[in-house]
């Protein structure tokens, strides 16, 4: 099991990475600041929820970023969930 402080602060940083210092109005009606917001809430929440969900996403990106390198031929499949 993760260490859910661990996973909150890496999960807070992604996001307010994501934040523009623009912050323009989106063709959705929200700014983009306030959109990566709701997707910042949505994913922490569903991490505390579904904490082993989101380690398989984990064991996915690390696989992924292999692939984006070069370091791999094959890109990893996201385990769906239910499927």
């Amino acid at each position: 099991m993760l260490d859910q402080a661990k996973v909150t602060a890496v999960v807070n940083e992604f996001f307010n990475s994501l934040k523009s210092d623009e912050d323009k109005m989106l063709d959705t009606g929200l700014t983009h600041n306030a959109t990566v917001e709701i997707l910042h809430q949505a994913v922490s929440q569903l991490c505390q929820e579904y904490p082993e969900r989101f380690e398989q996403y984990i064991d996915f990106f690390e696989f992924a970023c292999m692939y984006l390198r070069n370091e791999s031929d094959e890109l990893p499949e996201v385990v769906k969930n239910g499927r």
